[in-house]
């Protein structure tokens, strides 16, 4: 588990950093960025045999992320959890190998994008429309595909050198 913890924290970090160093705005989206924290926290879930230091683990992840990055709280928490559910349920039709973990973390951040979309458009937020909205989720693919590849590599020669099976 600190192999996970260690990966969630370095992911969440490389957030601050990537945010701050690619010339990456709203109306200008990155093909390179994606949402790294939501790739790790899809990327150990295979290694947890219990659901409840999971969740610990992601709805901590959440609030930090709320806290720091989005200055809301539970916004992205409930995020999170809705994330975590999905994954939940698709974990049950898909084998753990590298591209279904890819297509995990894909659908992961378009239903991150998609929601706090619908939800800050529910509250009359209107920060961007439709067409950006769809712009964000085509640039993220790349980012998303190369980062969740890396970090599916790292844990699994970590936890290959550890003898630590995956459980999922």
């Amino acid at each position: 588990m600190s192999v996970a913890i260690i990966i969630v924290v370095i992911s969440f970090l490389l957030d601050a950093l990537v945010s701050n160093h690619i010339g990456y705005t709203l109306t200008d989206p990155s093909i390179f960025k994606t949402i790294f924290t939501i790739v790790s926290l899809i990327s150990i879930y295979p290694y947890f045999n219990n659901d409840k230091k999971y969740l610990y683990i992601l709805i901590i992840t959440g609030i930090l992320f709320d806290i720091i990055y989005t200055g809301t709280f539970l916004f992205i928490t409930l995020i999170f959890v809705i994330i975590y559910l999905v994954n939940k349920f698709l974990d049950f039709l898909l084998p753990f190998n590298l591209l279904n973990i890819n297509i995990l973390s894909i659908v992961s951040i378009y239903i991150y994008h998609i929601v706090s979309f619908i939800i800050l458009n529910l509250v009359k937020y209107n920060s961007y429309n439709i067409n950006l909205l769809f712009s964000i989720i085509v640039h993220s693919i790349i980012g998303t595909i190369i980062y969740t590849t890396i970090i599916y590599f790292i844990l699994r020669y970590i936890y290959n050198r550890l003898n630590i099976k995956q459980i999922r």
